[in-house]
Parts: structure tokens; sequence; C-alpha cells
């Protein structure tokens, strides 16, 4: 597999069954059953809740049915609260995992594999089973040992409500009297976009710095929230007019219906902080066939097209071209802000410990 890392800057919903011959219940560790082992023709599939239930919309169920319509498989969402961290401890503790893939893993989520997994939860993905890979963007991949095969690219970004805001252009402006109380977020510790947003402010004030940012950005009244999903519902039914969000939120306010005005894209300083994502075969994985098919499949370019409208989204497969709404309204930076694995690896962990207890206590 190419292995080439994107542009660095410098700085449960259901689990069942897995192959096999015969029904068998699956012990989950607790004395319970997660779901049953059937046949070679169902397959499950470990990914996010915003990528199955998220609170806007989610390609999740579109993909169970174009899937299971092309294949006549069966594909079962396996969605932890806990994330990536409940299939770290499920395989540290040896019990067995339902899933044969995880959609959705991005850098950090490899590091904290790294730092906390015993032996291997990943193994690399067989290129040759693959015959959409060639077509993936070589700038995309980001895993230096070639767990991951890249699926979507998105950027962080501030969502405002134009109607009674003004994009604010720097980061600064965000501790300014306009702006006091008007941004919510999540806890780097616990959402995706708040912790992408971490980052960005550490590639913004340095290690040194971005602590007394987050600060100060408290002291201007912003809230810190669990997650995305309990942000953007604030957002929506217009208790915050500021998140921190994705920039190809109008694509989905647009097919929506959604009032575009209310729906503005904010790059601090030009910027917005890469979300990238791929597929990886767990190492307890029985199905090499069905996996590798599920992941080929969301390389085919039609796929990767529909999946860039439904769950906002972008392609990393070439070929691949979104519709309409997609290229009219997703919305890009003029700089690409990235940490990749080796800049995350080592740092990540102090990063969040230096959070949590610098900040966290007057969240």
């Amino acid at each position: 597999m190419r292995r080439r890392t994107f542009l660095a800057s410098g700085a449960a919903v259901g689990a069942a069954a897995v192959a096999g011959c015969s029904a068998e219940e699956v012990d989950d560790g607790t004395g319970g059953t997660t779901g049953s082992v059937e046949d070679d023709d169902t397959i499950v599939v470990a990914s996010t809740e915003a990528f199955v239930d998220a609170p806007s919309d989610s390609a999740g169920p579109w993909v169970k049915d174009e899937f299971e319509a092309r294949t006549g498989a069966t594909l079962e969402w396996d969605v932890r609260d806990q994330g990536i961290n409940y299939y770290i401890e499920r395989h540290n503790e040896g019990v067995g995992n339902d899933a044969e893939v995880y959609l959705n893993v991005r850098p950090h989520d490899l590091v904290r594999i790294d730092e906390n997994a015993d032996g291997d939860l990943f193994v690399p993905i067989d290129d040759g089973a693959l015959s959409n890979l060639d077509d993936v963007g070589e700038d995309y991949y980001f895993d230096p040992q070639d767990r991951v095969v890249p699926t979507w690219l998105s950027y962080c970004s501030l969502v405002y409500d134009g109607r009674s805001l003004e994009a604010p252009g720097s980061f600064e402006d965000l501790l300014s009297e306009a702006y006091r109380g008007k941004l919510a977020l999540s806890n780097p510790q616990e959402g995706t976009t708040g912790l992408l947003f971490m980052l960005w402010t550490i590639d913004e004030f340095g290690e040194d710095g971005y602590l007394e940012f987050w600060n100060d950005l408290l002291e201007n009244d912003a809230r810190v929230l669990d997650g995305w999903s309990d942000v953007y519902p604030q957002f929506l039914e217009e208790e915050v007019p500021m998140i921190v969000s994705y920039s190809n939120d109008r694509v989905y306010a647009k097919r929506d219906e959604q009032d575009l005005e209310k729906h503005q894209v904010g790059f601090l300083e030009g910027q917005g902080y890469a979300n990238l994502l791929g597929a990886a075969r767990f190492a307890d994985g029985t199905n090499d066939d069905l996996a590798h098919e599920f992941v080929d499949f969301v390389l085919e370019p039609d796929v990767q097209a529909a999946v860039a409208e439904r769950n906002v989204t972008g392609p990393v497969v070439e070929s691949a071209e979104p519709p309409e709404v997609y290229r009219d309204y997703a919305e890009h930076p003029d700089e690409i802000v990235f940490f990749d694995y080796d800049e995350l690896s080592g740092n990540l962990s102090t990063w969040l410990e230096d959070w949590g207890r610098e900040v966290a206590g007057d969240v």
C-alpha cells in the first residue's frame, strides 16, 4: 500500500453476527450477548454515531441499503458510546469482537490505539482485494503502518447564524465582546470537533499558548458541551448562534431546505482543520472476503459521491463526482491545518491531559 501523508501544516446502535456456519450467541464479556453468529453473508461494521445516527442527517442507512442491494449480504452497524476505546478494551481483555471493519478511523484514533492496545487491534487490508484503491488520492493516506484505507475528508470550521452575527476572522475575534456567550463547542476529551478545534489552537498558539486561549475563551462565556451531537441541536434550536462544526454544513442545510443565511461557514485565519477518515480491518475479523468487499464498496466513485451529500464529507476517490448540491455548497479553506500521525504520537495524550487539568475544571 502506498504510504503518503496528508498535507502537514507543521504543526450501541446494534451488534450482531459475524462469519460462521451456524447460529450461536456471542458472549459480550459481561455475561450478556451482543448478537449471534449466523452465516458468511452478514457483516458487522463498527462506526460512529455521526455516520449512522446524526442529529442532522446520516449516510449510514443509505450505505446499509445500497451495500445489501448490490451484494445480497446483510450489513449491521455497531456504534458504541465509548468509540474506539470500546474495541481497545475488549481486545485487551481477550474478548471476541463481532465487527470486521471499523469505518471512520481518524489519525488521533490510531494514536490512542497504539498507546493503549496490547498487540494489533487492526491489520493491513489486502491491497490486491480492492479494485478501487488505485483511484484514492495519494495525499489522503495518514497511517504510516498502512492499516487504514482513506475514505472521506471534511474540514472543521465555525458554523454561525449569519442573520445575527458577522463572521469572526481570527481566533482573537472570538475573545471580543461581540462574541461573548455566542459560541458552543464540544469537549476535546469527549467530542471529535472539540478535539480538532483544540489541535487547531495548538497549531495557532503553540503548546505554550493554547491553554491561555482556551481559558480566555471560557471567560468570554463559550459553552463546552460533551459532543457534537449535543452541540449541533443547540444551534438548530437557536439556543446558540455559533458552533464548531464542519465546513460542509451548508450542503445539509440546502438539501434540507434550511435557511442558508443561518448556516454560514467561518474559517478563522482563512484556515480549516482537516478531518481525514478511513477504514480499518480488525485483526480478530474472520470474514476476509466480505470485509474487503465492503471497503471496496465505500471506495466506489458513485458511493463516494452519494456519501458526500448524505454525510457531507468529501470524497478521496479522484474520479468521484459529488452531486451538484455538494459542489455548490461545500466550502473549502484557503489554508489546511493538520497534524499527522507522527506529530500526534507522543503528544496527543499530554495535550489532552494538560487541557483537562487547566481548562476542564472551569467548564
